[in-house]
């Protein structure tokens, strides 16, 4: 496979607030099955944790424009510091 063509899969803390979405690369959270009830026990209603993919070539905002603005983090820790904020 052409490393363009190559598909990227995040998870995604979507807010209900106009301040946008966290991300990070699945690639990133190999206990991701774990992590997200983790996630949804700490924030409750207030995200909505999901997993979305996104095509090399596409933008994760391009793809996914109803989660923008989309901040992309590059660890757990920083991931849910992210959502803390997106969500106050």
């Amino acid at each position: 496979m052409i490393e363009s063509q190559r598909t990227k899969k995040y998870l995604i803390a979507k807010t209900f607030k106009k301040k946008g979405s966290a991300a990070i690369l699945l690639e990133q959270v190999p206990d991701f099955l774990s992590f997200i009830p983790e996630l949804e026990s700490i924030f409750k209603r207030k995200a909505e944790f999901l997993i979305v993919s996104s095509s090399a070539e596409m933008e994760l905002e391009e793809a996914w424009p109803e989660y923008a603005p989309i901040l992309i983090t590059e660890d757990k820790d920083t991931f849910k510091k992210t959502t803390e904020e997106k969500i106050s």
